[in-house]
């Protein structure tokens, strides 16, 4: 790094600053990438786009019905327990219901009323 020395105070050379400069604009640009990168790491893992229409999980059949639909396939694939009150538990259907969106087919599992995964089907 070229100094000079100027009335008493050290001052740096253009280059300095610009390598100063581009060193900066790299740590950024890193910062930016490993905050963008934990934020996509944190949202639902799929979403489905039926039209202009998005699902999500968590959302509910009737959404799903009215952004995408009636299902090409409709199966109950199992039960499970979700609710204990007392001497009482809430059983609840496992759905999958199957879309073919853009020529791909897509799976759509509904515990109850409510969609918990989307899966596209290989």
């Amino acid at each position: 790094m070229n100094t000079t020395l100027s009335g008493g105070s050290i001052k740096a050379s253009p280059a300095a600053h610009e390598a100063s400069a581009m060193l900066l604009s790299r740590r950024s640009l890193i910062s930016a990438c490993l905050i963008l990168a934990a934020l996509l790491g944190s949202m639902n893992a799929y979403a489905l786009r039926c039209g202009s229409n998005l699902v999500d999980e968590g959302d509910l059949k009737f959404k799903v019905l009215q952004a995408c639909g009636e299902p090409i396939s409709r199966e109950i694939i199992g039960y499970v327990d979700r609710l204990q009150v007392g001497d009482r538990v809430r059983v609840m259907n496992i759905e999958e219901w199957i879309y073919k969106v853009s020529g791909d087919y897509q799976s759509l599992e509904f515990e109850g009323n409510k969609l918990v995964k989307i899966t596209a089907i290989r």
